[in-house]
């Protein structure tokens, strides 16, 4: 059973003047005290009471901590039966079956005067129950068996697992009698429910074959066919490979002292993947009311796909493991690649076709890198000992072949100015796209002569990065003296780029410091003087705007405030690269320090027959950061997993950074 509080975090409600605590923590004015979110009398503080709507303030974080609960509780129970039956000393079978099934409950209240839709500004409430049902059952049979020099070992089986789920939702809002927070409190006609139901089956035969030959070569193949009641009757059947050996080596060249052990590994496999249920159909809206008063229902939005079918990934790994001088060197290498093909994809579509979503296969996704783990012991000795171990990994990802006239797939329908996550046909998978500024061929801004402002050409669909980094790895030592231990892990990032959405925020609601200077602006770019539209003339050309000054733009007097204004608000943010930052970063994970007490001390205590062990840890987690990024932290994304797996990480928009924590404990054994 779990339990949880929170409150709007970040951006907050959808039609809203900024619900999200840390969205209004960066918008909130320096010269205000934002503690102050109630009047004498106990109604609501307004900053411009009177001088705007309600629904345009920004909202006091200590109001939305205090007036807009989000809580969820989950119940939740899982299980499993095995039973396995020895027929002979080298055949047996095992069946197994297995549950899991949970209950969750959200609600979400608004309190009454918010800064949200007028519809809401007397207290709006939702709730949903959602019911997840999970049953397995798995019937493996298994044969090992050595003959000679050689151990030969297989399975056959059969699987089968249905899930279930059911999503209740309740939505209400304009409360009558105030702080009295039920659907009892809400007329009918402001009550919204729906119900959501799925169930999903997945069958399939499995086989696998094993061998080795004197504890030195190994060979594994697997087979297994799948039938998934989500996918069209025609492609509901799909069969998927793998086969896999290794080399120990090292068994030639056991009169080599300083190997330990050497070991070649490769492998081959494909994976089938099936469909969300009901993507194959098409279905109506609930009845409702359209246009003219008339009731009546329609197409969703979401059009169907009966010819949908599996996706497939095919990986590819070799590798090697060696040890050097009985474990005190040690190295694990590999490289990958893993291609998947025919990705499920819900790209939008032009609402000419009468939807917006469609579910296709369409994008061959490509990845490949490398892993190498480098660990050791530097330093043994009677009283001290040093552990170590390094960990670096880089991948690339590539898309090619989207559907036709799709050169941008965006994974996610986060959005942070202009700046998206994308993937983009025939190059990275992992980019960011955006807008910018015109140029001239050798790189110069392009200015407005009139307005003395950058041009852009208006379109957001430009490649402006990559959010995957070069390298990353992680640094982990152990220092043992005695009875003490001093372990630390240290993680690392080189490159990657991130988009600052945080200081976007910032800059376009003049927070940011670059904004800092009210007074006067300068502009410097290139204006075009004559030429022709192939071969265009421009001139260099610097404009400087005072804030007490007036300026004729485009034959309207306009002043030179309103213009450094509308340049950080707008202007500014046109180019989505001036919020990029191509990420390094040093960060302490984790410090630990243990005493083991269990010594000397425990015996001449008389402790030692009853408390057999004891340990004093003292751990920090997040203690450091070394980061060009000048963001509120570098891991922090947007909004979680897109539809096919990039998610929104690297968009950094008004997040929460990880938290810094230390804890003290005591271990002990009786």
């Amino acid at each position: 059973m779990a339990n949880t509080d929170k409150t709007l975090t970040s951006a907050g409600l959808y039609n809203s003047g900024g619900t999200g605590a840390m969205t209004s923590v960066y918008r909130w004015s320096r010269n205000d005290d934002m503690r102050v979110y109630l009047n004498p009398d106990g109604s609501k503080y307004r900053m411009f009471e009177g001088r705007q709507a309600l629904e345009d303030d920004v909202e006091n974080p200590y109001w939305i901590i205090n007036r807009n609960n989000l809580n969820d509780n989950t119940e939740r129970i899982t299980g499993n039966i095995n039973a396995s039956f020895k027929i002979t000393d080298w055949w047996d079978v095992v069946y197994r079956v297995g549950m899991d099934s949970y209950l969750t409950k959200n609600q979400t209240i608004i309190g009454a005067q918010g800064a949200v839709k007028k519809l809401w500004q007397n207290g709006m409430m939702s709730e949903s129950d959602f019911k997840y049902n999970y049953w397995s059952s798995n019937l493996m049979s298994n044969f090992n068996k050595r003959v000679g020099d050689f151990d030969l070992g297989g399975l056959v089986g059969y699987f089968a697992e249905q899930t279930k789920t059911t999503n209740n939702r309740r939505m209400g809002y304009d409360f009558v009698i105030d702080n009295f927070y039920s659907f009892e409190n809400i007329v009918d006609a402001n009550e919204i429910f729906s119900v959501n139901h799925s169930t999903k089956r997945l069958f399939g035969l499995y086989g696998e074959l094993r061998a080795s030959y004197k504890d030195m070569l190994y060979l594994n193949v697997t087979g297994r066919n799948d039938w998934s009641s989500t996918l069209p009757v025609e492609n509901r059947s799909y069969f998927y490979p793998s086969v896999g050996g290794s080399f120990v080596f090292s068994e030639l060249m056991k009169d080599v002292s300083w190997l330990s052990f050497g070991k070649l590994r490769a492998s081959w496999a494909r994976v089938g993947k099936d469909a969300a249920p009901y993507v194959t159909n098409t279905y109506l809206w609930a009845p409702g009311e359209m246009l003219g008063g008339f009731i009546g229902s329609g197409n969703s939005w979401t059009r169907g796909n009966p010819y949908l079918k599996q996706e497939t990934t095919s990986s590819f790994e070799v590798g090697a493991e060696l040890r050097f001088l009985g474990g005190r060197l040690n190295l694990d290498y590999a490289y990958y690649t893993n291609n998947s093909y025919d990705q499920i994809l819900s790209p939008r579509l032009g609402q000419s076709t009468g939807y917006i979503f469609v579910s296709v296969n369409g994008g061959d996704i490509y990845n490949k890198g490398m892993e190498l783990s480098i660990s050791g012991k530097p330093v043994v000795n009677k009283n001290f000992t040093w552990e170590s171990t390094i960990n670096m990994s880089r991948n690339k990802g590539t898309v090619d072949n989207l559907l036709p006239g799709v050169e941008i797939l965006y994974v996610t329908d986060v959005q942070v100015g202009n700046a998206k996550a994308a993937s983009f046909n025939g190059g990275s998978f992992m980019g960011i796209s955006g807008s910018k500024w015109s140029r001239t061929a050798d790189g110069r801004v392009i200015l407005d002569a009139n307005t003395g402002m950058p041009t852009s050409d208006n379109l957001t669909t430009y490649n402006i990065g990559n959010r995957e980094p070069k390298l990353t790895g992680g640094f982990n030592n152990s220092f043992t003296y005695k009875n003490l231990n001093l372990s630390f892990l240290l993680d690392f990032r080189i490159g990657g780029d991130i988009y600052n959405g945080t200081d976007y925020f910032m800059t376009i609601n003049g927070m940011s410091k670059r904004t800092e200077n009210r007074e006067s602006l300068t502009v410097s770019g290139a204006v075009r003087t004559g030429g022709t539209n192939a071969e265009p003339i421009y001139e260099d050309r610097t404009y400087t705007f005072e804030a007490d000054q007036f300026y004729n733009i485009n034959g309207v007097q306009t002043s030179g405030r309103k213009i450094i204004q509308d340049y950080w608000s707008d202007y500014f943010a046109r180019e989505s690269a001036n919020f990029m930052v191509n990420t390094n970063w040093l960060r302490l994970r984790a410090i630990s320090l243990s005493y083991d007490l269990s010594g000397q001390w425990f015996k001449s205590a008389g402790l030692s027959k009853i408390i057999k062990g004891a340990t004093a840890t003292l751990t920090g987690s997040n203690l450091f950061l070394l980061t060009n990024y000048k963001g509120m932290d570098p891991e922090t994304s947007a909004a979680g997993s897109g539809v096919v797996g990039s998610s929104s990480v690297g968009i950094d928009y008004n997040g929460v950074p990880s938290t810094a924590g230390v804890a003290f404990g005591i271990n002990l054994k009786f």
